[in-house]
């Protein structure tokens, strides 16, 4: 998908997303690094690449670091794989895991056994480090067997400290935390489709049909639409809504509803599974 061939680009600047609290997290996780002997870092399975936060780049410095592609479920088993495949070629630790049913989780421990020398007197202390909404709190639920982190469905939730003990480590939960500024418009939007950036950022509406766009073939696939390949995003958001009976007076689709609906569902895997980014694509850049 061309983004700039709609105009959609003109809709916004860079995105800018940091509230206090981001701010603040971002300082005390700044302070814990002295403590930290390790990192796992948890992305989002369906965009490896722009839901790591690269502004974090000095925390994995001198550190071993483990890369968690969470939400597995959500995303395509083949590409998800491929990604693996990729960074690992890159010298990275990398486990994919499912945190709603905790699929792979012992491959995080069976990374944290192997990178860590446990000889110390004192257990050793793991941060657990990720962009909102990538479903940190979920994995560290998961890896602790219990649920004694906080989590939500709404980006940001967890805003404060918290370690919890297991085995021989100490384990970091951290906020999630944006850059200040998202110059990579086209990584923006997919962060939005994933529900890390809240959606009065960008109007419903305008990001189900870059959505449309993005997932383009697989997603007529799904609904058993072949004819809609043709079509315009505008078109096939009308007959999602009307599919969906969202109509209003006049038998007009209620198209904010739709938007709104075809997004949830989307996010939740009602549609299926979709990856957003793909490696090797001119997306991927040195940060890996």
């Amino acid at each position: 998908m061309d983004i700039k061939e709609r105009g959609f680009l003109r809709l916004m600047q860079p995105i800018h997303w940091f509230p206090g609290h981001m701010a603040k997290a971002k300082r005390q996780l700044t302070e814990m690094l002295k403590y930290l002997d390790i990192i796992i870092e948890v992305r989002d399975a369906r965009i490896p690449l722009i839901s790591h936060n690269s502004d974090l780049k000095h925390l994995f410095q001198r550190r071993p670091v483990i890369i968690v592609l969470n939400k597995a479920d959500l995303a395509e088993a083949s590409i998800t794989k491929e990604w693996q495949s990729f960074l690992m070629q890159q010298g990275a630790l990398v486990a994919v895991v499912n945190g709603r049913n905790g699929n792979g989780v012992k491959e995080i421990w069976d990374l944290l056994n192997k990178t860590v020398q446990l000889k110390s007197t004192r257990p050793k202390r793991v941060g657990v480090v990720g962009i909102p909404n990538v479903g940190k709190s979920s994995v560290l639920n998961r890896l602790l067997g219990v649920s004694t982190a906080k989590t939500g469905n709404l980006p940001g939730v967890t805003r404060g400290k918290q370690w919890v003990k297991k085995g021989g480590f100490e384990l970091l939960d951290t906020p999630g935390l944006l850059p200040p500024k998202i110059q990579d418009q086209a990584g923006g939007f997919r962060l939005a489709m994933i529900g890390t950036i809240r959606d009065e950022i960008i109007p419903s509406y305008d990001l189900a049909l870059l959505l449309i766009e993005q997932l383009g073939v697989k997603l007529f696939s799904r609904f058993g639409e072949s004819e809609l390949v043709d079509g315009q995003a505008e078109e096939i958001l009308d007959w999602f809504g009307r599919k969906r009976g969202f109509l209003v007076k006049g038998g007009e689709v209620d198209l904010h509803r739709a938007a709104i609906t075809l997004l949830k569902d989307f996010r939740e895997g009602r549609l299926g599974k979709f990856s957003l980014e793909f490696p090797g694509g001119d997306s991927v850049s040195e940060d890996f």
